[in-house]
This record gives structure tokens, C-alpha cells and sequence, in this order.
């Protein structure tokens, strides 16, 4: 009776096969978590949004901004614009993204997307964007003729202001 023996090499490749696939799995298994934890992030930070807006619909706007700041660099360019939609609809309030440049990326009036923005007549937001200080002014445009109070709040990212985010102070009707 012959002896069947399998060669090293042939082991060998069975191994990295093996561990080709585990390595795969463990990828599949780590992606999985990973949108699963940026999916709760971003279903946590709408519910204490709405929340928040239940609670106390004049309550302070600074805390409004500063979660929507916190929350901005989690949610996809592509869907920035139907975030900021749809917070603006829960809160009742004008909010504006803005990039480092003053450059409008999303906007409660969607036609304003891919502006500059320039309505802070005493340079609030260029402050804000250099000191990371919160600042309060008035926008008065074609949107706002009457004149609405916005708060301005930075959007950091490692430390490092990415942009800001514009929310009204009081409540407007769209």
C-alpha cells in the first residue's frame, strides 16, 4: 500500500488560503461595527436634537449649535443637505453650514448651497472662524429682510476649526 503524502508547498497554500479568509471576515465583521456605531452616533445626536426641541423649543440655542457643530463632521457631504433640512424643519430654525471660506454647503434655503456667505455686516463668523468663539449677530438678506438674530458656532475638527455653523436664535416659519 502506497503512502499518499501531501507537500509543503501544497500545505502552505491551503494555509494562506485560510487566513486570506479570516483576514476577509474579520474586514467584513470591523466594516460592519464601523457603520453601525456612525449610524448611532448620528440616530443619537437627532433624538437628543429632537429632544431638545420637545423640552424646550426657546430653550438655548448655543447648546442646538454646538450639537449640530459636534454633529456636522459625521454626516456624508452628499448628505448634508437633507440633514440640515430636516433639523431645521424639527428645530423651526434657520441653519447654515459654512466652510472655512464662508462658503454656504448646506442651507435651510437650499438655493443658497455653494454661496458665499456675507450677511454678518461686523465680520462675526471670520471672527469665529480665527478664535473658535461663539458670537451672536444679525442677518439681514433677501431671506431675512426684516432681519433675524443668528448665532455663529465653530465646527472643529482635531482641534482644528473646519467651519461653522450659523443657527437662528428664535424660530422662524418656513
Amino acid at each position: 500500500m502506497e503512502k499518499k503524502t501531501i507537500s509543503v508547498h501544497a500545505f502552505t497554500v491551503h494555509i494562506y488560503t485560510i487566513a486570506i479568509v479570516v483576514l476577509l471576515l474579520l474586514l467584513a465583521v470591523l466594516g460592519i461595527k464601523y457603520l453601525h456605531l456612525k449610524l448611532s452616533v448620528q440616530k443619537y445626536t437627532q433624538s437628543t436634537i429632537w429632544m431638545n426641541a420637545q423640552e424646550k423649543p426657546t430653550g438655548q440655542i448655543s447648546e442646538y449649535g454646538l450639537i449640530v457643530a459636534q454633529s456636522v463632521s459625521e454626516v456624508p457631504p452628499a448628505d448634508l443637505q437633507n440633514y440640515v433640512t430636516n433639523l431645521s424643519k424639527i428645530l423651526n430654525r434657520d441653519i447654515v453650514i459654512l466652510d472655512k471660506n464662508q462658503k454656504v454647503l448646506s442651507d435651510t434655503v437650499s438655493a443658497n448651497k455653494g454661496t458665499t456667505y456675507g450677511y454678518d455686516t461686523n465680520g462675526e463668523i471670520k471672527a469665529t472662524l480665527t478664535d473658535g468663539k461663539v458670537r451672536l449677530f444679525e442677518e439681514k438678506s433677501a431671506d431675512y429682510p426684516k432681519g433675524l438674530a443668528e448665532l455663529v458656532v465653530p465646527i472643529t475638527n482635531a482641534n482644528q476649526i473646519t467651519g461653522a455653523v450659523l443657527i437662528s436664535n428664535t424660530q422662524v416659519t418656513r
